[in-house]
């Protein structure tokens, strides 16, 4: 269980995909996970945007999509807290898309914030059926903090900017 998260250091120099990956990986041997998404947000503009998915037909790399304040905006970009779903039912009014999670046959979700110093970067992702997280899913995943923070600033620039890296 521990090699994902042992090995995260050295992929320094890993292409950002790669480190995506990983970080699927290593959040896949602390909690599970069935769907996995990375999102980078504009907060000026307050406009989202996935820039890793584990399911490319269900949950494409697309364009900025418009953020709409609500409960989960407060929790996650607001006061920058973890999200804990752990039914669809806790989940539908916030995410327009939770039809479509629902035909996925899941239902609880984890959002973590990832954010370097005070800059806020972006978030992960994690779904999977309902009831499969609980407020126990969170701890362990403190320890994806610092690699998630690692593979965003691989694709955006940490120096102020929020353009892709080449």
């Amino acid at each position: 269980m521990d090699e994902p998260l042992d090995d995260f250091d050295a992929l320094h120099a890993a292409m950002p995909e790669e480190l995506f990956r990983h970080l699927e990986e290593m959040c896949r041997a602390l909690v599970g996970v069935k769907l996995f998404t990375c999102s980078r947000f504009d907060l000026a503009a307050r406009t989202a945007e996935r820039i890793y998915t584990s399911n490319e037909e269900a949950y494409p790399l697309t364009g900025l999509k418009e953020i709409v304040p609500n409960r989960w905006t407060d929790i996650v970009l607001d006061r920058r807290e973890p999200f804990l779903a752990e039914s669809i039912e806790e989940l539908r009014d916030v995410f327009p898309d939770h039809e479509k999670i629902e035909a996925l046959g899941l239902g609880a979700v984890i959002n973590l914030p990832v954010h370097d110093r005070n800059r806020f970067l972006g978030t992960i992702n994690l779904l999977h059926v309902n009831g499969h997280y609980t407020g126990r899913s969170l701890p362990p995943l403190r320890r994806v903090c610092r690699p998630a923070a690692i593979a965003f600033c691989s694709q955006i620039s940490c120096a102020g900017h929020s353009q892709l890296s080449s």
